[in-house]
Protein backbone atom coordinates (compact mmCIF):
# COMPACT_ATOMS: atom_id res chain seq x y z
CA UNK A 1 0.00 0.00 0.00
CA UNK A 2 2.70 2.25 1.03
CA UNK A 3 4.39 1.62 -2.06
CA UNK A 4 2.27 2.46 -4.75
CA UNK A 5 1.13 5.69 -2.90
CA UNK A 6 4.35 6.77 -2.95
CA UNK A 7 4.85 6.42 -6.85
CA UNK A 8 1.38 8.35 -7.41
CA UNK A 9 2.60 11.14 -5.37
CA UNK A 10 5.89 11.16 -7.01
CA UNK A 11 4.65 11.58 -9.99
CA UNK A 12 2.26 14.15 -9.11
CA UNK A 13 4.62 16.10 -7.19
CA UNK A 14 6.86 16.40 -10.19
CA UNK A 15 4.41 17.79 -12.56
CA UNK A 16 3.21 20.09 -10.36
CA UNK A 17 6.71 21.12 -9.58
CA UNK A 18 7.12 21.46 -13.42
CA UNK A 19 3.99 23.35 -14.12
CA UNK A 20 5.64 26.02 -11.01
CA UNK A 21 8.72 26.03 -12.85
CA UNK A 22 6.85 26.82 -15.96
CA UNK A 23 5.18 29.64 -14.07
CA UNK A 24 8.46 31.46 -13.10
CA UNK A 25 9.89 31.00 -16.20
CA UNK A 26 6.76 32.74 -17.78
CA UNK A 27 6.40 35.51 -15.12
CA UNK A 28 9.31 37.64 -15.39
CA UNK A 29 10.24 41.17 -13.93
CA UNK A 30 6.39 42.58 -13.90
CA UNK A 31 7.38 46.02 -12.89
CA UNK A 32 10.18 46.74 -15.36
CA UNK A 33 8.29 45.04 -18.24
CA UNK A 34 5.38 47.75 -17.53
CA UNK A 35 7.66 51.09 -17.34
CA UNK A 36 9.27 49.83 -20.79
CA UNK A 37 5.79 49.07 -22.61
CA UNK A 38 4.55 52.37 -20.89
CA UNK A 39 7.93 54.29 -22.41
CA UNK A 40 7.14 52.94 -25.56
CA UNK A 41 3.68 53.67 -25.78
CA UNK A 42 5.42 57.19 -24.99
CA UNK A 43 7.55 57.06 -27.78
CA UNK A 44 4.79 55.84 -30.52
CA UNK A 45 2.96 58.68 -29.51
CA UNK A 46 5.79 61.21 -29.69
CA UNK A 47 6.16 62.56 -25.84
CA UNK A 48 10.19 61.98 -26.57
CA UNK A 49 10.50 63.20 -22.63
CA UNK A 50 8.21 60.74 -20.96
CA UNK A 51 9.29 58.07 -23.09
CA UNK A 52 13.20 58.48 -22.13
CA UNK A 53 12.34 58.88 -18.36
CA UNK A 54 10.21 55.65 -18.05
CA UNK A 55 12.68 53.59 -20.32
CA UNK A 56 15.21 54.83 -17.74
CA UNK A 57 13.39 53.93 -14.45
CA UNK A 58 13.10 50.39 -16.35
CA UNK A 59 16.68 49.82 -16.60
CA UNK A 60 17.22 49.77 -12.97
CA UNK A 61 16.03 46.61 -11.54
CA UNK A 62 16.01 44.82 -15.15
CA UNK A 63 18.63 42.07 -14.80
CA UNK A 64 17.49 40.37 -18.23
CA UNK A 65 16.60 41.53 -21.86
CA UNK A 66 19.03 44.47 -21.12
CA UNK A 67 20.33 44.11 -25.02
CA UNK A 68 16.58 44.94 -25.92
CA UNK A 69 16.14 48.03 -23.39
CA UNK A 70 20.05 49.11 -24.48
CA UNK A 71 18.32 48.66 -28.57
CA UNK A 72 14.75 51.18 -27.79
CA UNK A 73 16.90 53.67 -25.55
CA UNK A 74 19.46 54.54 -28.22
CA UNK A 75 16.91 55.00 -30.76
CA UNK A 76 15.86 57.55 -28.06
CA UNK A 77 18.96 58.80 -27.25
CA UNK A 78 19.15 59.54 -31.22
CA UNK A 79 16.23 61.70 -31.23
CA UNK A 80 17.27 63.36 -27.86
CA UNK A 81 20.29 64.87 -29.40
CA UNK A 82 22.69 62.45 -28.04
CA UNK A 83 24.23 60.35 -31.04
CA UNK A 84 27.16 59.52 -28.50
CA UNK A 85 25.22 57.93 -25.71
CA UNK A 86 22.67 56.16 -28.76
CA UNK A 87 26.96 54.61 -30.42
CA UNK A 88 27.62 53.64 -26.63
CA UNK A 89 23.92 51.84 -26.03
CA UNK A 90 24.58 50.02 -29.72
CA UNK A 91 27.70 48.68 -29.02
CA UNK A 92 26.68 47.54 -25.76
CA UNK A 93 23.89 45.76 -26.89
CA UNK A 94 25.96 44.38 -30.35
CA UNK A 95 28.33 42.82 -27.45
CA UNK A 96 25.31 41.14 -25.74
CA UNK A 97 23.71 39.76 -29.00
CA UNK A 98 27.06 38.30 -30.18
CA UNK A 99 27.30 36.59 -27.09
CA UNK A 100 23.38 35.11 -26.63
CA UNK A 101 23.55 33.95 -30.53
CA UNK A 102 24.83 30.88 -28.75
CA UNK A 103 23.27 27.81 -27.90
CA UNK A 104 22.84 27.60 -24.22
CA UNK A 105 21.37 24.39 -23.06
CA UNK A 106 19.84 25.23 -19.92
CA UNK A 107 17.83 27.95 -21.71
CA UNK A 108 17.18 25.51 -24.46
CA UNK A 109 15.87 23.17 -21.31
CA UNK A 110 13.68 25.51 -20.24
CA UNK A 111 12.30 26.87 -23.59
CA UNK A 112 10.84 22.97 -23.77
CA UNK A 113 9.46 23.48 -20.25
CA UNK A 114 7.88 27.13 -20.75
CA UNK A 115 8.06 28.73 -23.90
CA UNK A 116 10.71 30.10 -26.80
CA UNK A 117 10.72 33.56 -24.26
CA UNK A 118 12.89 30.92 -22.14
CA UNK A 119 15.66 31.75 -24.23
CA UNK A 120 17.32 35.19 -24.41
CA UNK A 121 16.68 37.05 -26.76
CA UNK A 122 19.09 37.68 -29.53
CA UNK A 123 17.24 39.87 -32.06
CA UNK A 124 15.95 38.29 -36.12
CA UNK A 125 18.49 39.08 -38.98
CA UNK A 126 16.94 42.16 -40.17
CA UNK A 127 17.41 44.07 -36.17
CA UNK A 128 21.28 43.15 -36.29
CA UNK A 129 21.47 44.82 -39.34
CA UNK A 130 19.78 47.70 -38.40
CA UNK A 131 21.90 47.81 -35.02
CA UNK A 132 24.89 48.84 -37.46
CA UNK A 133 23.03 51.19 -39.81
CA UNK A 134 21.59 53.55 -36.88
CA UNK A 135 25.11 52.86 -34.71
CA UNK A 136 26.69 53.93 -38.04
CA UNK A 137 24.42 57.04 -38.43
CA UNK A 138 24.87 57.89 -34.90
CA UNK A 139 28.97 58.48 -35.71
CA UNK A 140 28.02 60.20 -38.99
CA UNK A 141 26.34 62.87 -37.15
CA UNK A 142 28.80 62.94 -34.51
CA UNK A 143 32.84 62.73 -34.81
CA UNK A 144 32.74 60.07 -37.45
CA UNK A 145 35.36 58.42 -35.87
CA UNK A 146 34.03 55.14 -35.63
CA UNK A 147 31.79 55.37 -38.91
CA UNK A 148 34.89 53.92 -40.65
CA UNK A 149 34.58 50.56 -38.85
CA UNK A 150 31.43 50.30 -38.42
CA UNK A 151 31.57 50.73 -42.56
CA UNK A 152 33.75 47.87 -43.08
CA UNK A 153 30.81 45.44 -40.49
CA UNK A 154 28.88 46.87 -42.71
CA UNK A 155 30.80 45.98 -46.18
CA UNK A 156 31.12 42.35 -44.41
CA UNK A 157 28.10 41.30 -44.28
CA UNK A 158 26.69 42.64 -47.36
CA UNK A 159 29.65 40.44 -48.98
CA UNK A 160 28.64 37.33 -46.89
CA UNK A 161 24.89 38.32 -48.28
CA UNK A 162 25.75 37.96 -51.94
CA UNK A 163 28.05 35.21 -51.57
CA UNK A 164 24.94 32.94 -50.35
CA UNK A 165 23.09 34.23 -52.94
CA UNK A 166 25.84 33.60 -55.87
CA UNK A 167 25.97 29.69 -53.81
CA UNK A 168 21.99 29.33 -54.05
CA UNK A 169 21.94 30.47 -57.70
CA UNK A 170 25.15 28.05 -58.77
CA UNK A 171 23.26 25.03 -56.85
CA UNK A 172 20.25 25.86 -58.35
CA UNK A 173 18.96 23.46 -61.22
CA UNK A 174 21.89 24.88 -63.66
CA UNK A 175 19.46 28.13 -64.60
CA UNK A 176 20.67 31.27 -63.95
CA UNK A 177 18.62 33.64 -61.73
CA UNK A 178 16.12 35.86 -64.24
CA UNK A 179 15.98 39.60 -63.47
CA UNK A 180 17.20 42.55 -65.66
CA UNK A 181 20.15 44.66 -65.27
CA UNK A 182 18.62 47.06 -62.66
CA UNK A 183 17.66 44.66 -60.07
CA UNK A 184 20.74 42.35 -60.33
CA UNK A 185 24.07 42.33 -60.18
CA UNK A 186 26.64 39.47 -61.76
CA UNK A 187 29.46 38.93 -59.62
CA UNK A 188 33.00 38.81 -61.35
CA UNK A 189 34.06 35.54 -61.94
CA UNK A 190 37.32 33.91 -63.50
CA UNK A 191 35.10 30.83 -65.28
CA UNK A 192 34.53 30.43 -69.04
CA UNK A 193 30.67 29.66 -67.65
CA UNK A 194 28.61 32.34 -67.09
CA UNK A 195 28.24 33.46 -63.15
CA UNK A 196 24.65 33.46 -62.28
CA UNK A 197 22.75 36.57 -61.79
CA UNK A 198 21.83 37.53 -58.14
CA UNK A 199 17.93 39.27 -57.47
CA UNK A 200 17.76 40.47 -53.51
CA UNK A 201 14.95 39.56 -51.69
CA UNK A 202 12.80 42.22 -49.42
CA UNK A 203 15.04 40.94 -46.31
CA UNK A 204 17.97 42.61 -47.49
CA UNK A 205 16.40 46.27 -47.83
CA UNK A 206 18.19 47.29 -44.99
CA UNK A 207 21.43 46.09 -46.33
CA UNK A 208 20.64 48.98 -49.15
CA UNK A 209 20.75 51.63 -46.53
CA UNK A 210 24.24 49.92 -44.89
CA UNK A 211 25.84 50.23 -48.37
CA UNK A 212 24.17 53.92 -48.60
CA UNK A 213 25.84 54.80 -45.03
CA UNK A 214 28.96 52.87 -46.23
CA UNK A 215 29.40 55.26 -49.71
CA UNK A 216 29.15 58.09 -47.67
CA UNK A 217 31.92 57.52 -45.55
CA UNK A 218 34.21 56.39 -48.14
CA UNK A 219 33.44 59.12 -50.59
CA UNK A 220 35.18 61.79 -49.35
CA UNK A 221 38.53 59.99 -49.93
CA UNK A 222 40.40 60.14 -53.42
CA UNK A 223 42.10 56.23 -52.47
CA UNK A 224 38.58 55.00 -51.32
CA UNK A 225 36.48 55.60 -54.75
CA UNK A 226 36.68 51.66 -55.06
CA UNK A 227 34.88 51.22 -52.01
CA UNK A 228 32.57 53.70 -52.40
CA UNK A 229 31.58 52.77 -56.14
CA UNK A 230 31.22 48.94 -54.74
CA UNK A 231 28.68 50.40 -52.06
CA UNK A 232 26.91 52.46 -54.35
CA UNK A 233 26.47 49.05 -56.61
CA UNK A 234 25.17 47.44 -53.23
CA UNK A 235 22.71 50.16 -52.86
CA UNK A 236 21.48 49.30 -56.30
CA UNK A 237 21.52 45.62 -55.70
CA UNK A 238 19.39 45.20 -52.06
CA UNK A 239 16.77 47.62 -53.37
CA UNK A 240 16.65 48.91 -56.68
CA UNK A 241 13.71 51.05 -56.21
CA UNK A 242 16.21 53.26 -54.23
CA UNK A 243 16.55 56.43 -56.09
CA UNK A 244 17.71 59.90 -55.26
CA UNK A 245 18.03 61.50 -58.56
CA UNK A 246 16.08 61.40 -61.96
CA UNK A 247 15.99 58.24 -63.90
CA UNK A 248 16.46 56.01 -60.93
CA UNK A 249 20.28 57.05 -60.30
CA UNK A 250 21.84 58.12 -57.28
CA UNK A 251 22.87 61.50 -56.34
CA UNK A 252 26.92 62.12 -56.69
CA UNK A 253 28.19 62.02 -53.24
CA UNK A 254 31.81 63.44 -51.83
CA UNK A 255 34.43 64.01 -54.53
CA UNK A 256 32.18 62.42 -56.91
CA UNK A 257 30.19 65.75 -57.20
CA UNK A 258 31.61 68.61 -59.79
CA UNK A 259 34.33 71.08 -58.58
CA UNK A 260 33.37 73.27 -55.92
CA UNK A 261 29.85 71.07 -55.09
CA UNK A 262 29.28 68.94 -52.23
CA UNK A 263 26.32 66.41 -50.78
CA UNK A 264 23.31 67.14 -48.82
CA UNK A 265 21.87 64.13 -47.28
CA UNK A 266 18.13 64.71 -45.61
CA UNK A 267 17.71 60.75 -43.74
CA UNK A 268 14.66 60.06 -41.53
CA UNK A 269 13.78 57.40 -39.48
CA UNK A 270 10.06 57.95 -40.25
CA UNK A 271 7.16 56.78 -38.12
CA UNK A 272 7.23 53.26 -35.80
CA UNK A 273 8.13 50.11 -36.33
CA UNK A 274 5.13 47.38 -35.98
CA UNK A 275 4.61 45.68 -33.17
CA UNK A 276 4.96 42.36 -32.84
CA UNK A 277 1.78 40.38 -31.88
CA UNK A 278 0.50 36.78 -30.69
CA UNK A 279 -1.25 34.99 -33.07
CA UNK A 280 -2.52 31.05 -32.85
CA UNK A 281 -2.32 29.17 -35.83
CA UNK A 282 -2.34 25.55 -37.68
CA UNK A 283 0.61 23.58 -37.93
CA UNK A 284 1.23 23.36 -41.74
CA UNK A 285 2.37 20.27 -43.67
CA UNK A 286 6.19 22.14 -43.94
CA UNK A 287 6.38 22.79 -39.94
CA UNK A 288 5.05 19.23 -39.03
CA UNK A 289 7.89 17.81 -41.82
CA UNK A 290 10.67 20.27 -39.42
CA UNK A 291 9.06 19.29 -35.83
CA UNK A 292 8.95 15.37 -37.04
CA UNK A 293 13.10 15.96 -37.94
CA UNK A 294 13.60 18.06 -34.79
CA UNK A 295 11.87 15.60 -32.82
CA UNK A 296 13.20 12.65 -34.42
CA UNK A 297 16.80 14.09 -33.41
CA UNK A 298 16.43 14.93 -29.79
CA UNK A 299 13.73 12.64 -28.61
CA UNK A 300 11.62 9.58 -28.46
CA UNK A 301 8.62 11.28 -28.83
CA UNK A 302 6.69 11.20 -32.42
CA UNK A 303 4.23 13.86 -34.11
CA UNK A 304 0.76 12.59 -32.64
CA UNK A 305 -1.52 11.92 -35.46
CA UNK A 306 -3.50 15.66 -35.28
CA UNK A 307 -2.74 18.45 -33.07
CA UNK A 308 -4.32 21.68 -31.75
CA UNK A 309 -3.26 25.49 -33.00
CA UNK A 310 -0.42 27.16 -31.93
CA UNK A 311 0.74 30.61 -30.89
CA UNK A 312 3.39 32.57 -32.62
CA UNK A 313 4.45 36.07 -32.78
CA UNK A 314 3.48 38.13 -36.33
CA UNK A 315 4.49 42.06 -37.24
CA UNK A 316 1.46 44.23 -36.92
CA UNK A 317 2.05 48.23 -37.40
CA UNK A 318 0.56 49.80 -34.34
CA UNK A 319 -0.80 52.95 -36.59
CA UNK A 320 -1.92 52.04 -40.27
CA UNK A 321 -3.22 55.54 -40.72
CA UNK A 322 0.46 56.65 -40.82
CA UNK A 323 1.54 54.21 -43.02
CA UNK A 324 1.01 57.96 -45.14
CA UNK A 325 3.32 59.73 -43.43
CA UNK A 326 6.01 61.30 -45.20
CA UNK A 327 8.88 64.01 -44.59
CA UNK A 328 9.16 67.18 -46.76
CA UNK A 329 12.06 69.52 -47.14
CA UNK A 330 13.21 72.24 -49.19
CA UNK A 331 15.89 74.46 -49.45
CA UNK A 332 17.41 77.91 -50.53
CA UNK A 333 20.32 80.11 -50.41
CA UNK A 334 22.83 81.68 -53.11
CA UNK A 335 24.38 78.76 -54.57
CA UNK A 336 20.85 78.08 -56.14
CA UNK A 337 18.63 81.47 -56.71
CA UNK A 338 16.22 82.68 -54.62
CA UNK A 339 13.49 80.09 -55.36
CA UNK A 340 13.16 77.43 -52.74
CA UNK A 341 13.60 74.09 -53.98
CA UNK A 342 12.30 71.08 -52.47
CA UNK A 343 13.88 67.87 -52.32
CA UNK A 344 12.52 64.48 -53.25
CA UNK A 345 12.33 61.88 -50.79
CA UNK A 346 13.14 57.90 -51.69
CA UNK A 347 12.42 55.16 -48.89
CA UNK A 348 15.37 52.61 -48.68
CA UNK A 349 14.28 50.44 -46.06
CA UNK A 350 10.57 50.00 -45.52
CA UNK A 351 10.76 48.09 -41.96
CA UNK A 352 6.91 47.24 -42.26
CA UNK A 353 7.89 45.45 -45.29
CA UNK A 354 10.58 43.95 -43.78
CA UNK A 355 9.56 42.70 -40.58
CA UNK A 356 6.25 41.01 -43.00
CA UNK A 357 9.27 39.31 -44.80
CA UNK A 358 11.44 38.16 -41.91
CA UNK A 359 7.73 36.83 -40.50
CA UNK A 360 6.97 34.80 -43.74
CA UNK A 361 10.44 33.12 -43.87
CA UNK A 362 10.31 32.33 -40.05
CA UNK A 363 7.03 31.10 -39.94
CA UNK A 364 6.98 27.20 -40.85
CA UNK A 365 9.81 27.63 -38.14
CA UNK A 366 8.54 28.87 -35.17
CA UNK A 367 5.50 26.63 -35.79
CA UNK A 368 7.73 24.08 -35.59
CA UNK A 369 9.80 25.06 -32.74
CA UNK A 370 5.87 25.44 -30.79
CA UNK A 371 4.76 22.19 -31.81
CA UNK A 372 7.79 20.44 -30.61
CA UNK A 373 6.68 22.09 -27.08
CA UNK A 374 3.28 20.66 -27.84
CA UNK A 375 4.34 17.55 -27.78
CA UNK A 376 7.46 16.99 -25.62
CA UNK A 377 4.46 18.56 -22.58
CA UNK A 378 1.57 16.15 -23.85
CA UNK A 379 4.24 13.07 -23.73
CA UNK A 380 5.66 13.67 -20.38
CA UNK A 381 2.38 14.24 -18.67
CA UNK A 382 1.15 10.79 -20.82
CA UNK A 383 4.69 9.64 -19.39
CA UNK A 384 3.91 10.80 -16.09
CA UNK A 385 0.27 8.71 -16.16
CA UNK A 386 1.66 5.54 -17.31
CA UNK A 387 4.39 5.05 -14.68
CA UNK A 388 1.68 5.52 -11.69
CA UNK A 389 -1.17 3.85 -14.26
CA UNK A 390 -2.17 1.36 -11.88
CA UNK A 391 -2.80 3.31 -8.89
CA UNK A 392 -4.50 5.99 -10.16
CA UNK A 393 -7.88 6.67 -9.98
CA UNK A 394 -10.11 8.64 -11.99
CA UNK A 395 -9.78 12.08 -9.38
CA UNK A 396 -6.17 11.80 -10.34
CA UNK A 397 -5.91 11.07 -13.42
CA UNK A 398 -8.33 14.37 -14.05
CA UNK A 399 -5.71 16.38 -11.88
CA UNK A 400 -2.86 15.44 -13.79
CA UNK A 401 -4.77 16.04 -17.33
CA UNK A 402 -5.75 19.33 -15.60
CA UNK A 403 -1.69 19.91 -14.78
CA UNK A 404 -0.76 19.33 -18.47
CA UNK A 405 -3.91 21.23 -19.86
CA UNK A 406 -2.27 24.70 -17.59
CA UNK A 407 1.33 23.54 -18.64
CA UNK A 408 0.46 23.96 -22.23
CA UNK A 409 -1.70 26.86 -21.73
CA UNK A 410 1.19 28.77 -20.00
CA UNK A 411 2.93 29.07 -23.49
CA UNK A 412 2.73 32.56 -25.23
CA UNK A 413 4.24 33.85 -28.39
CA UNK A 414 7.52 35.30 -28.30
CA UNK A 415 6.73 39.01 -29.00
CA UNK A 416 9.92 40.57 -28.05
CA UNK A 417 11.52 43.11 -30.69
CA UNK A 418 13.28 46.08 -31.26
CA UNK A 419 10.64 48.55 -30.42
CA UNK A 420 11.82 52.14 -31.24
CA UNK A 421 13.08 51.37 -34.88
CA UNK A 422 10.87 53.25 -37.34
CA UNK A 423 8.64 51.97 -39.79
CA UNK A 424 10.96 53.27 -42.77
CA UNK A 425 14.22 55.23 -43.29
CA UNK A 426 13.49 57.67 -46.25
CA UNK A 427 16.56 60.00 -48.01
CA UNK A 428 16.84 62.83 -50.15
CA UNK A 429 19.64 63.85 -51.46
CA UNK A 430 21.53 66.88 -53.43
CA UNK A 431 24.23 68.23 -55.20
CA UNK A 432 24.94 71.88 -54.23
CA UNK A 433 27.45 74.89 -54.82
CA UNK A 434 29.40 75.32 -51.23
CA UNK A 435 27.87 77.65 -49.41
CA UNK A 436 25.59 78.53 -46.29
CA UNK A 437 21.44 77.21 -47.01
CA UNK A 438 18.28 77.53 -45.30
CA UNK A 439 16.56 73.92 -44.77
CA UNK A 440 12.90 73.93 -43.99
CA UNK A 441 12.04 70.67 -42.96
CA UNK A 442 8.40 69.01 -42.19
CA UNK A 443 6.17 66.46 -41.58
CA UNK A 444 3.33 66.05 -44.24
CA UNK A 445 0.36 63.34 -44.32
CA UNK A 446 0.19 62.41 -48.04
CA UNK A 447 -3.33 63.46 -47.95
CA UNK A 448 -2.39 66.98 -46.55
CA UNK A 449 -1.78 69.68 -49.29
CA UNK A 450 0.16 72.19 -47.13
CA UNK A 451 3.17 70.98 -44.67
CA UNK A 452 2.44 71.13 -41.09
CA UNK A 453 5.15 71.42 -38.21
CA UNK A 454 7.65 73.30 -40.53
CA UNK A 455 11.21 73.43 -38.74
CA UNK A 456 14.03 76.01 -40.05
CA UNK A 457 17.47 74.24 -40.48
CA UNK A 458 20.77 76.41 -41.45
CA UNK A 459 23.29 74.27 -43.52
CA UNK A 460 26.66 74.77 -44.47
CA UNK A 461 27.91 72.50 -48.04
CA UNK A 462 32.06 72.49 -48.68
CA UNK A 463 32.93 70.94 -52.00
CA UNK A 464 34.14 67.18 -52.13
CA UNK A 465 32.18 67.21 -48.68
CA UNK A 466 28.99 65.34 -47.42
CA UNK A 467 26.65 66.86 -45.21
CA UNK A 468 24.29 64.81 -43.40
CA UNK A 469 20.95 65.61 -41.74
CA UNK A 470 19.39 63.32 -39.52
CA UNK A 471 15.64 63.36 -38.38
CA UNK A 472 14.18 61.10 -35.85
CA UNK A 473 10.35 61.16 -36.50
CA UNK A 474 7.91 58.84 -34.71
CA UNK A 475 4.86 60.55 -34.98
CA UNK A 476 3.06 63.35 -37.16
CA UNK A 477 5.10 66.12 -36.06
CA UNK A 478 8.68 66.84 -34.98
CA UNK A 479 9.46 66.12 -31.74
CA UNK A 480 12.98 64.96 -31.98
CA UNK A 481 16.45 67.08 -31.99
CA UNK A 482 17.63 67.59 -35.41
CA UNK A 483 21.21 66.39 -35.94
CA UNK A 484 23.87 67.55 -38.32
CA UNK A 485 27.04 65.53 -39.13
CA UNK A 486 29.83 66.01 -41.66
CA UNK A 487 30.61 68.64 -43.44
CA UNK A 488 28.57 71.08 -41.01
CA UNK A 489 28.07 69.15 -37.39
CA UNK A 490 25.54 71.19 -35.41
CA UNK A 491 22.82 69.94 -32.62
CA UNK A 492 19.13 71.80 -32.84
CA UNK A 493 17.59 70.87 -30.09
CA UNK A 494 13.83 69.35 -29.87
CA UNK A 495 11.30 72.32 -30.44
Amino acid sequence: MTGPRSTHCTTQSVLTVLLLVACCLASGCRSSQKQHHTGLQAWRSGDLQNSAKRLQKASGPLNTEKELLLLDQSIIALASGEPHVAESHLRSARDRIDYLKQKNAVEQTASVLSDSRAIAWSGREFEHHMLVNVAMLSSLVNDGQDAWAWSLQAMQTSKDRRDALVAAATKSSGKTATSDSTTAVTPASFENSPPPKITAETLDQPLALAAYLTAIVHSEKPTETAETERALQDVRLWNPQFSTASAGKLTPLGIQCRKTHGTLHVIVLAGVAPEWVSESCEPTSAALLIADQILSAQSKHSLPPTLFSVKIARPQSADPARADLTPGAAIVGTGIGTERRQLGFSTIVDLREVAQASYLAGRDKAIADAVVRRVVKKGTVVAAKAMSNQSLDWKADLAMSAVGVAWEALEKADTRSWSTLPAAVRIAAEELPSGEYNLDLWTRPLSERYPVHAQPVKVRIEDGRNTCVLLTMPSDRITGAILLGGADRNIIPAP
